[in-house]
């Protein structure tokens, strides 16, 4: 997912600090480039109704998710007012550390200004070229990038949710307006038509190509290449819908089927959750798009008080790039056919995301930690994780806030990220 900022800045021509605004906004936009976010310099300062103008004008031909507004001088906070009249855009108040030129007592009156109207706002405080600034800066950025994305993503249920699995029951009416994504239902038929359509020659190609890889083949030649048509049949559901991720209801009847589809469609961007969990594909593609590998979907199995370790797996349909070692390609687990991906999941730090809930309650929740090396502790994709906080709390919270059992683990550290996703986007979070 690419960030981008638009830059501009606001001076006043009777103020000390005037005649270098230019000079500290591209200082700014130098910094945070340097963070690996894409900063799109405006050169314009506002300082009057022309120079608004010429920003309005300059900000429509430009694609961005947030506008810095870098405060050089103190200025008249109207000139924002008249900007935000011919678009209302998202804003991060950026102000300089310096005594006689009012930037901070600019900021804090345009933040006073700005809540009176109900106008949300950001605000960072450094030098021009503070570094920690930037990262902050960037940060906010990626969080309203990630808030234009979600708007315009489509998530696939196919077939609906498990029987008795209420928990994953999904509101479309709270994804669209708490995540802004929309659920296209798809008919399971329309699935099995597609698998059905699919060239026998092409899916022994997809065979024919894991092999090449090395991966250990333990199923059955007939069960791979019908894994290998499910994986054709849904890559032709992604394409005709222009889905980002999807969900089938895949326990019991397409165990072991969906599988292998799942884990080609990861290393090629999409995510697709398992049991039909709609909410939670949505989990998955959010943390695809801030991490930009594949995502492990998983269940909290156990946990080992001694090393504050919890193991979490599933029956193995994630992305082959987060492979720590071997692939085996083997029937799933108590079905004992079709298809599944094995393999123990790479260390590092990570970032565990959690959607559940309707409505008002709809809520999201994380957890961090570093994942270690663990052997095949379930038959699926094995990821053990040492968090931070005493593993049995964090089970205790789980119970507490009533959050459920699926967890998406992705590499990284988001949290902050995904915080501020949702005081923009007004949704509960829950860090654990």
């Amino acid at each position: 997912m690419e960030v981008k900022i638009a830059a501009i800045g606001l001076a006043h021509p009777f103020e000390v600090g005037f005649e270098h605004a230019g000079e500290w906004l591209e200082q700014t936009a130098e910094a945070i480039e340097k963070t690996g976010v894409r900063c799109i310099r405006t050169g314009i300062v506002l300082s009057d109704y022309e120079t608004v103008m010429c920003a309005e004008k300059q900000l429509n031909l430009l694609d961005f998710d947030v506008v810095l507004v870098c405060v050089a001088t103190w200025s008249e906070d109207h000139h924002l007012l008249d900007l935000l009249v011919f678009r209302d855009l998202p804003m991060i108040i950026r102000a300089l550390p310096h005594c006689e030129t009012g930037s901070l007592c600019c900021a804090h009156q345009i933040g006073a200004v700005f809540t009176e109207i109900g106008k949300r706002y950001e605000f960072v405080y450094g030098a021009a070229e503070c570094r920690e600034s930037a990262q902050k800066v960037k940060q906010i950025a990626t969080a309203y990038a990630l808030a234009n994305k979600m708007g315009r993503m489509k998530t696939g249920a196919i077939g609906g949710r498990v029987k008795g699995m209420t928990e994953i029951a999904y509101d479309e009416f709270a994804i669209k307006q708490k995540l802004g994504a929309r659920v296209i239902n798809i008919d399971e038929q329309e699935m099995t038509d597609a698998v059905c359509e699919a060239d026998d020659s092409a899916a022994r190609e997809v065979v024919g190509m894991l092999q090449k890889r090395g991966y250990q083949l333990s199923s059955t030649e007939q069960d791979l290449v019908e894994s290998a048509k499910y994986y054709l049949g849904l890559r032709e559901l992604v394409d005709k819908y222009d889905l980002n991720c999807m969900a089938v209801k895949c326990y019991t009847k397409y165990m072991g089927k969906v599988c292998l589809g799942y884990s080609l469609l990861a290393e090629e961007g999409v995510m697709c959750a398992c049991e039909g969990d709609v909410t939670n594909s949505l989990a998955m593609q959010m943390l695809y798009e801030l991490s930009g590998r594949p995502v492990n979907n998983t269940d909290l199995l156990s946990l080992d008080e001694r090393d504050n370790t919890i193991l979490y797996s599933h029956c193995g349909s994630s992305g082959f790039s987060i492979a720590d070692g071997e692939i085996n390609i083997a029937p799933v687990r108590l079905a004992k056919r079709g298809c599944c991906c094995l393999f123990t999941a790479l260390p590092g730090e990570v970032t565990l995301l959690n959607f559940v809930g309707h409505g008002d309650k709809f809520r999201i929740s994380t957890i961090g930690g570093e994942a270690v090396r663990c052997g095949m502790e379930f038959p699926g994709n094995p990821v053990k994780v040492r968090h931070r906080t005493p593993i049995t709390q964090i089970n205790q919270k789980i119970m507490n806030h009533g959050i459920g059992h699926h967890w998406m683990v992705g590499y990284g550290d988001y949290k902050p990220v995904i915080q501020k996703f949702c005081e923009i986007k007004e949704v509960r979070y829950i860090d654990l």
